[in-house]
């Protein structure tokens, strides 16, 4: 009970929420066109782009040097100056758009993705940037992360700062249980084995993924044969018999001490501090587990997102994407020079090398001139590199609801693997009422 107790408390944090704003000019993609204005290297174009990733502690030093080099570079020659702006809350930027300041680029979520667009004025790549430019920028960008961002056939957001789920393994706690963790779990069977071996000869928990996540749920369900949203983004449909089934195993983990309870955050800390077996999370937190590990005297390992029994996993993206919203064909202009740069091999270079998210330009990974070396030094990154093979885009929530139907569909799976009632009752009644939302 105790262990419902602590884990129910994620809902509070979800509860609290901020709704998407309603302010803010309607989507103008079908008034302007792809045209581009002059720049000018003496009167060089500002640029406002607000990122979250400025706000974090553990990536605020990358995203600036990135945003400063272009200025230093590709900004100087051009004539290009982009301002960055700590988006701490991922909700300024509505704030200061609905305040009518200039809101030119956003690091933005894909959940939410719908609402910006229909009530932000967020436009479509294809409506303000040329298209042989376009097509020539995007051909070498993994082609699943191509999708991620689009709606009804359009680019509304490019895939930025990315990662696939990865297993965090503590490779002194496994060979403390007498297992071997350069031969991690494959299946979710695999896992809860592992765990309660762990559990039995160290007394510390064996396995942890928050339920509050959000995004790694929606690979677990889908790795079952389950789904999130329809196709045509309509209608909720995770209450189906694999759904299920799927958070019936999660649910299992629980309840049979091959878990540790918390929220992410809480989780993380665990794990961080060596108490923790195995850690389901972004790659992006790497770099601070390998630091973590290093101080603390054992090594870290790695695996992909596990499956249920022989059925290959599907992973989904957590990150952001680069949103876009400009005001001028002399904006379109500055801030396709800015997209290409922290897009291109230059550009994730840094994000990879110094932020910690995947290189979605894949070839990085294997030239010595990019990420070569880097990745042969950190190769749990080749782990992330191959799910993107089988990747399917995170939900993007329809329309003006985006935020309410996320927190529901994320209540009702921390409701269904930490509480007591029955899982299919839980998830057909969240399904439900977000139907009743959006349709």
């Amino acid at each position: 009970m105790n262990r419902t107790k602590k884990g129910m408390s994620v809902l509070l944090a979800l509860a609290a929420a901020v709704g998407l704003s309603a302010c803010g000019s309607a989507s103008g993609s079908d008034s302007k066109q792809a045209e581009q204005g002059a720049l000018d290297p003496a009167n060089p174009t500002k640029i406002a782009f607000y990122s979250y990733s400025l706000a974090y502690p553990t990536m605020k030093a990358g995203m600036e040097h990135l945003i400063q080099e272009f200025n230093d570079t590709v900004g100087k020659e051009k004539g290009v100056v982009v301002e960055g702006v700590a988006d701490t809350t991922m909700q300024q930027y509505k704030a200061d758009i609905s305040a009518g300041k200039a809101v030119d680029i956003v690091q933005h979520p894909f959940n939410s993705l719908d609402s910006s667009r229909l009530s932000l004025g967020f436009e479509a790549y294809e409506d303000v940037f040329p298209k042989d430019q376009l097509d020539e920028h995007l051909k070498d960008i993994s082609p699943n992360a191509l999708e991620l961002g689009k709606i009804d056939g359009k680019m509304y957001g490019l895939a930025f700062t990315f990662s696939t789920p990865i297993v965090f393994i503590n490779g002194k706690l496994f060979q403390d249980a007498g297992l071997d963790p350069a031969n991690p779990p494959k299946t979710w069977a695999d896992i809860k084995e592992a765990s309660l071996k762990i559990k039995e000869a160290t007394g510390k928990d064996g396995f942890g993924l928050a339920p509050n996540n959000g995004w790694v749920t929606e690979g677990v369900i889908m790795s079952n044969g389950g789904e999130v949203l329809a196709q045509d983004r309509k209608s909720a449909k995770f209450a189906g018999p694999e759904s299920v089934a799927a958070i019936e195993m999660w649910k299992d983990l629980y309840e049979n001490g091959a878990h540790a309870a918390g929220t992410d955050a809480e989780i993380s800390e665990q794990f961080m501090a060596g108490n923790l077996g195995m850690y389901v999370s972004s790659t992006s937190l790497y770099s601070g587990i390998k630091k973590a590990s290093e101080a603390g005297g054992w090594e870290v390992y790695g695996a992909g997102l596990p499956q249920f029994g022989d059925k290959p996993s599907i992973p989904v993206n957590s990150g952001s994407m680069l949103a876009v919203r400009p005001d001028s064909p002399t904006k379109n202009a500055a801030i396709w020079e800015f997209i290409r740069f922290v897009t291109g091999d230059r550009g994730y270079t840094i994000i990879t090398s110094e932020i910690g998210y995947l290189p979605l330009r894949t070839a990085l990974a294997d030239d010595p001139n990019g990420l070569k070396d880097f990745v042969d030094q950190n190769p749990l990154y080749r782990i992330n590199l191959e799910q993107l093979s089988r990747i399917k885009p995170v939900a993007i929530w329809p329309g003006e609801y985006a935020t309410e139907a996320f927190t529901a569909f994320t209540d009702a799976i921390v409701k269904s693997v930490m509480g007591g009632g029955e899982v299919a009752t839980t998830l057909k009644q969240a399904e439900d009422d977000i139907n009743q939302m959006i349709q």
